[in-house]
């Protein structure tokens, strides 16, 4: 008697469309394991955002605007140690911090005194970034202004 030799039987494993199915599937559930929280995936660009705030192109010298405003925050976070600032630093960002400081650059890029300072040369970009810091330190304090009277309010009801 013969011995049986097994038939190769048609099945997922001999055709070849079904292995780079597999494989396929394979890479896309474990690209997001390898990634983290896809900062890869996160295509930040503040000059385009800022311009969908403003509604309008912006020009050279408020594109320079905007990367002082962008560099500041980024040191100001410290996801940055130094300038230039990395794009890196800018996917580092929490979308609040992100949001926040193109929200800043967009009112800092229209203003025509900062265009000033930043056309005054390397002095008026100091004077640029001290122009930065007090808003920004305004903005804390009339944060934490509203809160002492609104506690208050509430103590007196």
């Amino acid at each position: 008697m013969r011995p049986r030799i097994a038939a190769a039987r048609p099945g997922v494993a001999s055709r070849p469309g079904a292995r780079l199915f597999a494989l396929a599937l394979m890479f896309l559930v474990a690209a997001p394991l390898a990634f983290g929280d896809f900062l890869w995936f996160k295509a930040r660009n503040p000059v385009r955002d800022v311009e969908k705030i403003v509604k309008v192109k912006l020009t050279g010298e408020e594109t320079a605007l905007v990367e002082i405003v962008m560099a500041f925050y980024a040191l100001k976070y410290g996801y940055a140690k130094e300038e230039p600032v990395a794009k890196e630093a800018l996917k580092k960002m929490s979308d609040q911090e992100y949001e926040h400081a193109v929200a800043q650059a967009a009112k800092i890029c229209m203003n025509d005194v900062a265009k000033g300072f930043y056309r005054v040369g390397k002095g008026g970009e100091k004077l640029l970034k001290a122009i930065i810091q007090t808003a920004e330190d305004a903005a804390k304090a009339a944060g934490s202004y509203i809160e002492k009277q609104s506690e208050a309010y509430d103590k007196k009801k």
